[in-house]
């Protein structure tokens, strides 16, 4: 009678390989062997500091071969069905953007509602026919909040640097 295991990838109930020393523990498919791999690079990571700093080398290395904006740009020219999605997907977007004219910009104009004095990130409003998404140049300003009852004005920021909060 030939012995049997259960496969601890797949659960199924396999015959155990004859060849292999030890307790068998995944079966043959190609799937249950990457899942086995997996679980072996996972407990060696997790143990062996020398096999992590080999590994953390070889990944540093690939990447000063293979700088992100060149790596990118190579996926892309090898994969001209994934940038044309992309661009219809970007389309959809832009459209539902100009649809609906309270989302034109992605920022929400009536964010700041709470009445304590922070830092916040300002960026100047460019409305041309192709809006960036992303601001290239913010602004970073310390907005301070007088009193909610204050009709006080300083006409210059001069005038503001000299009071006392």
């Amino acid at each position: 009678m030939q012995e049997t295991f259960v496969c601890e990838h797949c659960g199924k109930l396999k015959p155990i390989n004859p060849k292999l020393k030890g307790n068998q523990r995944y079966c043959g498919a190609p799937e249950c062997q990457r899942a086995r791999k997996r679980q072996w690079q996972r407990h060696k990571m997790a143990t062996d500091p020398q096999y992590r700093a080999s590994h953390r080398e070889s990944q540093k290395k690939w990447r000063q071969s293979y700088p992100a904006h060149l790596y990118q740009r190579q996926y892309r020219q090898q994969h001209p069905e994934y940038v044309e999605r992309n661009r219809q997907l970007q389309r959809l977007r832009n459209q539902k953007r100009r649809q609906n004219k309270a989302s034109d910009v992605i920022v929400k104009m009536d964010a700041l509602t709470h009445d304590n004095s922070a830092l916040y990130l300002m960026a100047p409003l460019q409305m041309d026919a192709s809006p960036k998404i992303v601001k290239m140049d913010p602004l970073i300003v310390q907005l301070t909040v007088l009193s909610k009852d204050s009709n006080e004005y300083f006409s210059t920021a001069n005038d503001c640097k000299d009071r006392q909060y």
